[in-house]
């Protein structure tokens, strides 16, 4: 049964899609292809932090961060900035073959009309969400599968991450996002530091793992004296 003329239902839960929805095709404005846009290039595909997917990753480790997902300020702060509330604008508790759930969940139809930032992902590793939503903006700026749209002055850009089903063929949808030019850039920033929220947090758990570490340390001169 079509939906939208974009996916229809399938009753194991996948979404299928086709191979060249007409969203695809829509004329995509040069005014988008800025300074910016490189950096997204550049940090999410060419140099995506996922793990395996770049020769040349830039992972959180390489610039600085130590285990920053296991901080609760971390991952709200990543929240934050694109709005992220969990059930109202962010699914992640789903599998691929749970997908049209999802999709369900969200109550969204032509995700291509949607006038906000959201995402609805499947689970990747499934141990990060996170890192997850990562790797499907990689794997579809990778596939090319994703349109600007301008609205409010703003550019945002809609994300769409597919797999073909080996046995029946068929083009399954993984992830579906809509996000802001200018949140891809914020996380770039926050993952870099560049930020004044970004720069503090980094130092100050720098600074609470120093003292960890400085406490772990007098601990066992104290074991090593007795």
């Amino acid at each position: 049964m079509k939906q939208n003329n974009l996916s229809c239902k399938n009753k194991g839960g996948y979404l299928i899609t086709e191979n060249n929805p007409p969203w695809l095709k829509r004329a995509r404005d040069k005014k988008c292809f800025d300074e910016d846009y490189n950096r997204i290039i550049d940090f999410y595909l060419i140099h995506s932090p996922c793990e395996g997917i770049s020769y040349l990753p830039n992972t959180l480790e390489s610039l600085g961060w130590k285990k920053p997902w296991n901080s609760s300020r971390f991952r709200a702060l990543f929240d934050d900035i694109a709005g992220f509330e969990k059930d109202k604008n962010w699914w992640y508790d789903y599998s691929i073959k749970e997908f049209q759930i999802a999709w369900d969940e969200s109550k969204f139809t032509d995700f291509i009309s949607v006038k906000k930032e959201f995402a609805v992902i499947s689970k990747y590793k499934g141990n990060n969400p996170r890192m997850d939503l990562l790797h499907h903006i990689r794997n579809s700026l990778a596939h090319g599968r994703f349109v600007f749209k301008k609205i409010g002055g703003e550019y945002y850009i809609y994300f769409e991450d597919v797999c073909k089903r080996k046995k029946s063929n068929k083009i399954v949808v993984s992830a579906r996002m809509c996000l802001k030019k200018s949140t891809l850039i914020a996380w770039i920033d926050l993952f870099e530091h560049k930020s004044q929220k970004a720069e503090k947090l980094w130092k100050d758990l720098k600074e609470k793992e120093k003292a960890k570490s400085t406490k772990k340390e007098n601990l066992s001169c104290k074991v090593n004296n007795k």
